[in-house]
């Protein structure tokens, strides 16, 4: 991407927030918009205050401990760009070109599950040690609902406000279970997916304890792992005899409510390094690992192929690959955490602050960023599609950080004063 003209780039980015471009019919602005951008107004200045009065100091940003950890970092950082690039992809002439890169979104995301699997399982794992109670269980309900539903709720009234389409059962996360799509906000099939398995991943290792109660925390995470093969095991025979079988894949088995397999995964690596420090293991043997890790992603790398160039395509091929494919993603997700978590790194402050900042908006950034890309997708076509992607990227981390400043920050202040 040679030769970028400022201006132009300028240019686009102003007309993002300046121009009234007419919208597609399904985000159109409504007559009684005014109304609507009042209540808008009206809820930011709701949040600057909540700002104001808790955001004294720098709120702890991670449950996992007091510090950030630069692997971990390093980890949401490549997660939320692979899923950024392949989205980026429909902005350029010929997006078929680039399809490699929605494999890398698939992993991108496989890695946002492990990783969140990791850190509540460690925090769950503490809580377990100490001895869980109700009260213990509902605050760790409260730190995570405190952490995930502002933002998310932020964007949902959004688009509410501003495009007047709205659907409650949005806001209880049974957009799969009920609507069986996700059309009003197409990211939000992963946050269903965490958010029950926030919900529900707890009371499973309350239950196996009362049988096994040295044993409850890995028998639910092998648990969670075998569900996600088995459950949707009905779905992946249909799919296979469906005429748009990867497409039925994707709706039926993939955005699965109850898809915990990497979740699981995370889930697992925090156990093994809560029991067995891990870190310290595979640190000594660091080489052998990263050997391991690029022997995998080559392996996923030659599976995607073989997707991609149609010769996965039909019968029990299908159906193997339905059964292989997003286990392997995991299993490599999860040995990319454990790298990125058990190598000594170190680096310049400048990369360092860009790293953080990439992985502090990166929840932010996956919220918002497909809103960014609907509007810019309505102007392909009229500018040069390297314009487009960069300012696709500048303003979707643009966006992020205020999302960050101005919703996450001030309510992870206060979770940390109501439910420390």
């Amino acid at each position: 991407m040679s030769g970028i003209d400022t201006e132009n780039l300028v240019i686009v980015v102003t007309r993002f927030f300046l121009v009234k471009k007419k919208k597609p019919k399904s985000w159109c602005f409504c007559l009684d918009y005014r109304r609507r951008t009042l209540i808008l107004v009206l809820w930011s200045s709701l949040i600057g205050y909540i700002m104001n009065k808790f955001s004294s100091g720098v709120p702890k940003v991670s449950d996992f401990s007091g510090t950030r950890h630069i692997g971990l970092d390093i980890a949401r950082s490549i997660a939320i760009v692979l899923v950024l690039f392949s989205h980026a992809r429909y902005l350029v002439g010929e997006p078929g070109t680039y399809f490699f890169l929605t494999i890398g979104a698939k992993f991108g995301v496989e890695l946002f599950f492990v990783l969140s699997g990791f850190l509540i399982g460690t925090i769950l794992l503490k809580s377990f040690d100490s001895g869980i109670n109700s009260s213990s269980l509902f605050r760790f309900w409260v730190r995570r609902w405190l952490r995930t539903l502002p933002a998310y709720f932020s964007v949902l009234l959004f688009v509410w406000v501003i495009f007047d389409e709205v659907n409650f059962f949005y806001f209880f996360f049974l957009q799969d279970l009920v609507l069986g799509n996700w059309n009003l906000m197409p990211v939000s099939w992963s946050l269903v997916i965490e958010e029950w398995f926030y919900l529900m991943f707890p009371l499973l290792v309350i239950g196996f304890s009362f049988f096994y109660p040295r044993s409850a925390f890995l028998l639910s995470a092998l648990f969670l792992c075998c569900l996600s093969i088995v459950y949707p095991m009905q779905e992946y025979f249909s799919c296979s005899n469906n005429v748009d079988s990867l497409s039925c894949f994707e709706n039926e088995v993939r955005k699965s409510t109850f898809r915990f397999g990497s979740l699981g995964i995370g889930v697992l690596i925090a156990y093994m390094q809560h029991r067995l420090d891990l870190r310290s293991a595979m640190n000594r043997r660091i080489k052998t690992l990263f050997f391991c890790l690029l022997i995998s992603l080559l392996l996923v790398t030659l599976f995607s192929y073989q997707v991609a160039s149609g010769n996965i395509l039909d019968g029990a091929s299908t159906v193997l690959y339905f059964c292989i494919f997003y286990p392997l993603m995991g299993f490599v997700a999860g040995l990319t955490i454990i790298f990125l978590f058990s190598i000594d790194l170190k680096f310049p402050i400048v990369p360092l602050k860009l790293i953080s900042f990439v992985s502090i908006t990166s929840y932010s950034n996956y919220l918002w960023h497909m809103l960014v890309f609907d509007y810019l997708k309505t102007w392909k076509g009229e500018i040069d599609s390297e314009y487009l992607v960069l300012a696709f990227f500048s303003v979707s981390f643009f966006v992020a950080g205020l999302s960050y400043l101005i919703i996450e920050k001030p309510f992870l202040t206060l979770r940390n004063k109501v439910a420390s």
